[in-house]
């Protein structure tokens, strides 16, 4: 540990940046989004593919400006939207990645699982409202508040030390080499951090150690370990890329819209459209987008976001419909086909199919009051007494729900309900 001058107010120094960097995080909502989603684990399969990393790493997405990114004891890798709108392309998103595949690869984190749980429902995710497709679609809800107190925090950072980071920031330049892809990106936004970094700093103290060299140190490693063979970089993935920037800065008023060019400009214009209120501009840009890029479903998703925003479902669940034809693994899609299509009143097959085929949102969902409600709607229509009793008490909170779960659980026959009891219970 680095002894300075006036130690106490080091750690004070250390501790109050590490409040700037999670309280920005304490309201954080997780951002659910199919085609960003896939990309993330696209390259994410570019990592792999120099690496002999092989344990199973899921990705979670949330809203906070600030460009960061974190992992857990589960091996889930946190992502904030900040990251993906001001990285200066792919590679630098790729490089992070990689930096926090590094910590789990060197074992760092399980140095510091006790620490962990010192921090209040770091993890938990269980209780957030979802935004959902391209996040254009409902006010969404407060997640359950990580209560971190200073202990907390000092314990957390201090076991991710110093050597650990240069560790793990090595492993994804070593990465990135392996890659053949430049580093210069890197760079970039990790100067990008230290100056965001520099402006949550106003105390005279806290400026100076905005500067201290840990940064200098990061620089000085990309330098040190770059080979200078850069030939892959893959224009297909920084063109994907591009348009999640577009619709990341458009939903969240993040990043540097001045680097948006031609389609990913038009795509970004049409979100904005749609968000002041003007229907008719939003529509003509993303028709003449869907137009131009056929084979990009995610824009014929987003089409189908602004057209439910403005309240046309039944228009909106013909475009998800088709982009569940070309993506049938898209649980976005799926849920706003499902929460917005009306029951069929006289048709008991087609409702009981619709009851059974949606059951996966149930668990790639928890907890979502909108899908509560309309399978309680559905269990109603279809007279499944032993379901009813599951909503009734996920939805209204009783009192004794452990216990009415644990009983139903016992009494049950059907084997689906108890595979959702027991991802609720």
């Amino acid at each position: 540990m680095i002894k300075l001058v006036g130690g106490h107010k080091f750690y004070l120094i250390l501790l109050i940046i590490l409040i700037l960097f999670f309280s920005k995080n304490i309201f954080a909502v997780q951002i659910y989004d199919y085609h960003t989603e896939k990309f993330i684990n696209k390259i994410y399969s570019e990592i792999l593919s120099v690496n002999s990393y092989d344990k199973k790493i899921n990705f979670r997405i949330y809203k906070d400006e600030f460009p960061n990114a974190y992992v857990t004891e589960d091996n889930i890798i946190y992502i904030s939207s900040g990251l993906l709108t001001y990285s200066p392309n792919y590679v630098a998103l790729l490089a992070v990645i990689a930096h926090e595949i590094g910590h789990i690869e060197k074992y760092h984190i399980s140095k510091r699982k006790a620490e962990i749980k010192n921090l209040t429902n770091i993890n938990s995710f269980t209780n957030l409202a979802t935004v959902v497709g391209s996040m254009i679609i409902g006010e969404p809800a407060i997640l359950n508040v990580l209560a971190l107190n200073k202990t907390a925090v000092n314990n957390y950072y201090f076991n991710f030390s110093q050597e650990q980071e240069i560790e793990a920031d090595i492993y994804a330049i070593e990465t990135i080499n392996n890659l053949k892809l430049p580093t210069e990106p890197v760079k970039d936004l990790l100067s990008i951090i230290e100056n965001k970094t520099s402006a949550y700093l106003k105390d005279e103290e806290l400026k100076k150690f905005s500067t201290h060299p840990i940064f200098q140190k990061r620089y000085d490693i990309i330098e040190n370990t770059t080979k200078g063979e850069f030939y892959n970089f893959d224009e297909n993935y920084q063109r994907e890329f591009d348009f999640i920037q577009a619709k990341f800065m458009a939903y969240t008023d993040e990043g540097k819209i001045t680097k948006l060019k031609n389609d990913q400009k038009i795509y970004y214009e049409s979100i904005q459209f749609s968000k002041s209120g003007n229907l008719i501009e939003s529509l003509e840009k993303i028709n003449f987008l869907i137009s131009k890029n056929k084979n990009d479903y995610f824009i014929m998703e987003t089409k189908a976001d602004i057209l439910l925003s403005f309240g046309y479902s039944q228009e909106a669940i013909k475009f998800y419909k088709k982009v569940i034809h070309k993506q049938p693994n898209n649980n976005y899609a799926k849920y706003n086909i499902f929460v917005n299509s009306t029951l069929n009143q006289i048709d008991y097959q087609f409702n009981k199919d619709f009851f059974i085929n949606n059951l996966n949102l149930l668990k790639y969902f928890p907890n979502n009051q909108n899908i509560l409600i309309k399978y309680y709607d559905l269990t109603k229509f279809l007279q499944y007494d032993e379901w009813m009793l599951l909503f009734e008490t996920l939805l209204f909170k009783n009192n004794d729900a452990k216990q009415i779960l644990n009983e139903l659980n016992k009494q049950t026959k059907d084997y689906n309900l108890k595979k959702i009891i027991k991802l609720y219970n």
